[in-house]
């Protein structure tokens, strides 16, 4: 109870109190995700899933919010209390709860419209990629054929 409230302390007064709130949003999810990989079970790892969807969102929503948000008192142990709402050791714990009351009906909603916009991100990462091979390759020749000269 003593380390409890002493995080819970220094989560609001402390400094460094963004990367202890990080390290518990990200560091025990991540220990117990890679055990559940490893467990036969599936659940779990269904489990872990819908807490990363949750985070990834919570962090998108976080990136452009967060420099306001993180001047307000008491504003990391709140993130704190969300993040272990959200992987709390239950059947319908945060992560499931927003799953399917928020993130969930917004997808299947959205599904098609999503499913396009990453497979034009995906098209057009291919096709730099291959733009960039394509010149790094010649830069190569074009070095190698230099130093040839010069020798």
């Amino acid at each position: 109870a003593a380390i409890v409230g002493a995080v819970a302390v220094y989560l609001v007064v402390g400094y460094g109190a963004s990367l202890l709130c990080n390290i518990i949003g990200f560091g025990y999810p991540a220990y117990t995700s890679i055990k559940a990989i490893e467990s036969p079970n599936k659940d779990d790892d269904t489990q872990w899933l819908t807490y990363w969807v949750v985070y990834g969102v919570f962090s998108i929503a976080e990136f452009f919010s967060d420099i306001f948000l993180s001047w307000f008192p008491f504003y990391y142990m709140l993130k704190c209390g969300f993040l272990l709402w959200c992987m709390a050791p239950s059947p319908s714990n945060g992560a499931e709860f927003l799953y399917r009351r928020i993130i969930r009906p917004f997808f299947l909603k959205h599904e098609a419209q999503l499913d396009s916009a990453v497979k034009n991100l995906k098209d057009k990462a291919a096709e730099t990629a291959d733009t960039i091979t394509k010149e790094a390759k010649k830069a190569t020749v074009n070095l190698l054929g230099e130093e040839k000269k010069s020798t």
